[in-house]
């Protein structure tokens, strides 16, 4: 019974480890990647960039699931990558994240936020940002 039991922990803990590393879902087809993901099981951020050209980025206008960006979300938006770089300035990869929300976040991109219920403001979420100027998606993740 111990080593069903050890065994079927180990199994969980791979899992875990490996649901951090995991690609954002739902997303088209990119040339490249850059991903840096922070340490931890279940408090932890990570960032990521998708790299896509002038027609592949066009994809993201189809997808019922991202929104253009307008005046009115500027501020939200903002507020959720603010807080990113507060967790992030903890993490090794932080000389790596180089987008800078206070020029870049600008109507006629597209972005999409997935947050957690259950947790407070800032708690849990995904962002995806598409600067479509850059032809990059930019994703973060926390749950600190």
């Amino acid at each position: 019974m111990k080593k069903i039991v050890s065994v079927v922990t180990v199994l969980v803990a791979l899992l875990m480890l490996a649901g951090c590393n995991a690609e954002p879902a739902g997303i088209p087809k990119y040339l490249d990647k850059e991903c840096y993901y922070g340490k931890g099981i279940q408090d932890y951020t990570d960032y990521c960039k998708f790299f896509y050209n002038e027609e592949t980025v066009k994809e993201f206008a189809t997808l019922s699931d991202y929104k253009k960006v307008a005046d009115s979300d500027i501020e939200e938006i903002k507020g959720y990558f603010e807080d990113f770089y507060g967790q992030a300035e903890n993490q090794k990869y932080y000389d790596k994240v180089d987008f800078d929300y206070n020029t870049q976040v600008k109507q006629g991109d597209y972005f999409r936020i997935v947050t957690k219920d259950g947790y407070p403001e800032y708690g849990y979420y995904d962002i995806y940002y598409v600067d479509m100027t850059k032809c990059i998606l930019y994703f973060v993740h926390s749950n600190i």
